[in-house]
Formats: C-alpha cells, sequence, structure tokens
C-alpha cells in the first residue's frame, strides 16, 4: 500500500488510505502507538473500512501532525516513551478540547481510565483491540467530532 509522510521534526507520521473507498466522507484517524505491530493491526481494520489513517510512534510528532491536520479522532496509546500518552491527551486538549481521543493500552488500570475520562478521553480499549469495540468506537467518536468541531475545522471538510 503507498504512503506518504507528514514531515514533522522527528521520525514523521505515515499516512495510509485505503484502495479507492477514500470520499470526502471518509474519517481521517490518527494512530499514535510505539507498538507497531499493533498499530499495523489497529491500521488495516480501519483502513479496510475506508478511514484514512495516519500512524506516528512519538508523541511529539503526533502533536504537530494533529496541528497540521487535524484528524477526526486520535487512538492513542497511553505507555509510550518519551512523551507518555497521558502527556499528550493533556496537551491536546489544551490546543483542542473537540477532539475525540481514545485511549488504547495493554493494561486494564481502572486508575488510568479515571484520570484519562477526567482528562476529556472519549474513550478506552483495552489490547488486544476487539474489532467490533474498535470500530463502534471509531464510528461513535467520529460522529461526535464532526458535530462538535470548531468552524474552521468544519470549513477545511
Amino acid at each position: 500500500m503507498p504512503s506518504s509522510k507528514i514531515k514533522t521534526r522527528g521520525e514523521g507520521v505515515e499516512a495510509f488510505g485505503s484502495h479507492g473507498g477514500v470520499t470526502a466522507d471518509s474519517a481521517k484517524v490518527l494512530i499514535v502507538d510505539d507498538d507497531v505491530e499493533s498499530s499495523e493491526i489497529l491500521r488495516a481494520s480501519l483502513v479496510a473500512l475506508g478511514h484514512v489513517v495516519d500512524r506516528s510512534s512519538h508523541g511529539a510528532d503526533a502533536l504537530v501532525a494533529i496541528r497540521l491536520v487535524r484528524p477526526d479522532v486520535v487512538l492513542l496509546d497511553i505507555r509510550m516513551r518519551p512523551l507518555g500518552g497521558v502527556e499528550v491527551l493533556r496537551r491536546i486538549r489544551a490546543t483542542d478540547p473537540s477532539l475525540p481521543v481514545i485511549m488504547v493500552t495493554a493494561a486494564d488500570d481502572p486508575v488510568l481510565i479515571r484520570e484519562t475520562r477526567e482528562m476529556g478521553a472519549y474513550g478506552y480499549l483495552v489490547k488486544p483491540v476487539e474489532d467490533h469495540r474498535l470500530r463502534r468506537m471509531v464510528a461513535e467518536a467520529v460522529t461526535r467530532s464532526r458535530r462538535y468541531a470548531h468552524p474552521a475545522v468544519q470549513a477545511q471538510r
């Protein structure tokens, strides 16, 4: 599958589309996860649905990408280095409180779930992510994102 890179100071963000299924209504999803295998599984499932998927393995690059090309939803791993998912969520909330961020992690930790929910996370998925839960949560988050997006973001569509 062809890909392109959104240039940032770090390694960049890989951009993927589906095979001819991308339309003006296709959702833009950003996956932020330093586990390449995990992010590839998520990407494949979302591309199969016709979504445009960008992928970053670094929180700092993801923050730059969000400012350059606002996605409809972000899937954000909690445990990353050097910039962890909780801090990335905090920074996203400071600049774009309406952007749905779904936290993804291997740790089913009630304290983390509560902390990220209080910070404004849209939802929480535990790895390995069940495909039907991923699809449902992303679809709901995209609907919310498009309903509550800032007017300048809506004008980009």
